[in-house]
């Protein structure tokens, strides 16, 4: 496939998934609607997009000592109806989750506008429907089952984005180079990652154009058991930031890149990179796209600060201070 030809796909897919989300809009993969129809203030806010408050606060909760995002005084609840609160030692995210609500004018409001809260409303509703003892139901509203989770994004690592390499005479060749610059150390560092959730030494799958054509890529079976060993080891807030980060990047391994380097205090050898790194990885091809025949106005621009957007929420969902 060629680089115009990958070029117009992009824009294309890019134009249509704007005209869907105007035209209309969607509840996420396995969440039941009954969850919209709760009365929360995350579930008004996305049904009549008007600011309804006039004052945010952050209190805290007398019963489990949590910081509480309060508006005029009520606290914000998620879409499964939880208070939108987080740890004492999470003071910075309180914070930030304040700014976000108090940042919002008085005109109309896009429930978009608010991509921290609504993953960290994501982290609290998945912690409560996997906690020990919650009703079989709550999982089934939010899809929140761990093991169709684990499944839906094991199936990212097969075509994840940096597990993928361009023909080395496209855009002169420095496409390729960059691919190779940036990607194979990262493929090295977590195959070793990877090799610590499993018996045997794990080696990655690649799709190389020069070498393989148009074909799939599906990853063995050992390196998916080693996977899906390091998504059981993740809390269930964890969980929510990696699928948050998957999901906007396209590659599992940007996921495993995020919480090595935000959620541990010692991460692993060789995966240290900074959310920018992140972003560019998952963007590489079209970064060098856009040089060769320039950024398409409301699309790729949009695109860019969507995803850079969504990294860094879950950065900061991740950090933990």
């Amino acid at each position: 496939m060629s680089g115009l030809l990958r070029y117009s796909r992009n824009f294309t897919g890019a134009l249509h998934r704007q005209v869907r989300w105007y035209a209309s809009p969607v509840s996420p993969a396995g969440v039941d609607d009954a969850v919209d129809k709760l009365k929360t203030e995350t579930n008004r806010l996305s049904q009549i997009a008007k600011k309804f408050w006039d004052q945010v606060s952050v209190g805290e909760n007398v019963q489990n000592g949590k910081l509480v995002i309060q508006l005029d005084k009520k606290p914000v609840r998620t879409p499964l109806g939880n208070h939108l609160a987080v740890d004492k030692d999470r003071k910075i995210l309180a914070r930030l989750l304040q700014k976000e609500w108090s940042n919002i004018s008085h005109g109309s409001v896009k429930t978009h506008a608010l991509p921290l809260t609504s993953l960290i409303a994501r982290c609290i509703d998945l912690e409560a429907a996997n906690a020990e003892g919650a009703h079989p139901d709550l999982k089934v509203k939010i899809g929140g089952n761990r093991n169709e989770l684990s499944n839906s994004l094991l199936r990212y690592l097969d075509t994840d984005t940096i597990l993928v390499f361009s023909p080395r005479d496209e855009l002169e060749g420095k496409l390729r180079a960059a691919q190779d610059d940036m990607y194979l150390p990262i493929i090295g560092s977590v195959e070793k990652f990877l090799s610590q959730h499993s018996d045997k030494p794990i080696s990655l799958q690649i799709l190389d154009a020069d070498l393989h054509g148009l074909r799939g890529n599906a990853q063995k079976p050992e390196t998916l058991a080693a996977a899906r060993k390091f998504l059981d080891s993740l809390s269930a807030w964890d969980l929510a930031i990696f699928e948050k980060t998957v999901l906007t990047t396209k590659s599992f391994i940007c996921g495993i890149l995020l919480l090595q380097n935000k959620a541990s205090t010692d991460p692993a050898k060789g995966l240290q990179y900074t959310m920018e790194d992140i972003a560019r990885a998952a963007t590489l091809e079209t970064i060098h796209q856009t040089e060769r025949w320039g950024e398409v106005e409301d699309t790729h621009d949009v695109d860019k600060r969507d995803i850079r957007r969504n990294v860094h929420a879950a950065a900061i969902a991740a950090y933990k201070a």
